[in-house]
């Protein structure tokens, strides 16, 4: 993901990216750069990518409120400031559970409107309306619809960060060989990703020996 902010740039001047479609596209990416950078520690990098991704945002929310992947993508960014700011829970929880419910009430069907979703009721606690089964259960259709199209697996980066997750929940819920599953098929497609290969993996290995 490092060559990610020069992806972004570029998209960003791409004339075939002006049109709705292709700015969801960005704004993508741009969620996708903010996690990582969160999950690296790098939070002020984090904080600008999200500054720029909300305005990005805002700016397709004026013309397209009803856009369950906008719809989805706003509740993420809005859990990402969060994340970043736990203090501002208070205030943003309900507005993005009214987003992540929306935008699963227009798409219901659409594999990533079903993880971003998920997303949502993984990482919120319960007293904001987290779920972990139900997070689970949105994760697993999600992955089935992608798998019964090679299109959407297809240079899909959000199709691995989700096999990634899914390993993470089944983790967190103590069913280690179902997280043992999802984190071999990672490396399967992918023997050199970092973060599987050298934490993830390794970690749930110690937790299997007891």
């Amino acid at each position: 993901m490092s060559q990610w902010p020069w992806v972004i740039n570029k998209m960003l001047a791409d004339p075939k990216l002006q049109n709705t479609e292709g700015q969801l596209e960005i704004l993508t990416y741009y969620y996708g750069l903010v996690g990582h950078l969160m999950d690296v520690g790098q939070k002020k990098q984090a904080s600008e990518n999200l500054r720029k991704a909300n305005e990005l945002a805002m700016k397709l929310y004026k013309t397209n409120p009803d856009n369950p992947l906008l719809l989805g993508l706003m509740s993420n960014l809005t859990g990402f400031q969060i994340a970043l700011s736990p203090l501002k829970a208070t205030t943003l929880a309900k507005g993005m559970m009214n987003k992540a419910k929306k935008s699963i009430a227009k798409g219901p069907n659409d594999p990533h409107v079903n993880i971003l979703y998920s997303n949502i009721l993984f990482y919120m606690p319960g007293i904001f309306g987290g779920d972990t089964e139900k997070a689970l259960q949105g994760y697993k259709k999600a992955l089935q619809t992608m798998e019964a199209d090679p299109e959407l697996k297809k240079n899909n980066w959000m199709y691995i960060q989700l096999m990634v997750t899914i390993g993470v929940v089944e983790e967190k819920r103590e069913n280690y060989v179902e997280a043992q599953k999802m984190y071999r098929k990672v490396l399967e497609l992918y023997p050199e990703y970092a973060h599987v290969k050298n934490v993830s993996y390794p970690r749930l290995l110690e937790k299997m020996k007891g």
